[in-house]
């Protein structure tokens, strides 16, 4: 029995120790700039996250960050905002300075569907024929 509660200190004292290497050696601002880079580059929305990121390792390794906004190009005013937005991370890929999110989960969430949250088609974008058949 003494040789068990050894063993599962020894071990809860690893992953304390892995834990908290993590928030000291990786910091999550870092990912900051190549979060609001995909988001533009996969859906033309532009991200805002106000305030620092930080994180969140129990029960799920999270980032947070405080205020956030979701806005089309070209729009006047966000599409999504949030008082609070937690990404689920994998904790692997972090090793490496990678980041692979599971979850995305809004506090205060607001989807605001308007006219001034639309995206803004620009005078040289394609246009889809009215009817649709191919020309021959």
């Amino acid at each position: 029995m003494r040789r068990f509660l050894t063993t599962l200190m020894i071990l809860l004292v690893v992953l304390v120790a892995g834990f908290s290497a993590l928030v000291l050696l990786v910091n999550p601002n870092d990912f900051r700039a190549y979060m609001v880079q995909q988001v533009a580059a996969r859906s033309e929305y532009q991200l805002q996250l106000d305030g620092p990121l930080r994180w969140h390792v129990w029960p799920q390794l999270s980032i947070l960050s405080g205020r956030m906004t979701l806005t089309a190009r070209g729009a006047s005013e966000p599409l999504v905002r949030a008082d609070n937005m937690r990404l689920d991370v994998a904790l692997w890929p972090l090793l490496s300075h990678q980041l692979h999110v599971k979850q995305v989960m809004l506090k205060g969430g607001v989807i605001q569907l308007t006219p001034q949250t639309e995206a803004v088609r620009s005078d040289d974008a394609p246009v889809a024929p009215k009817d649709n058949t191919l020309p021959t």
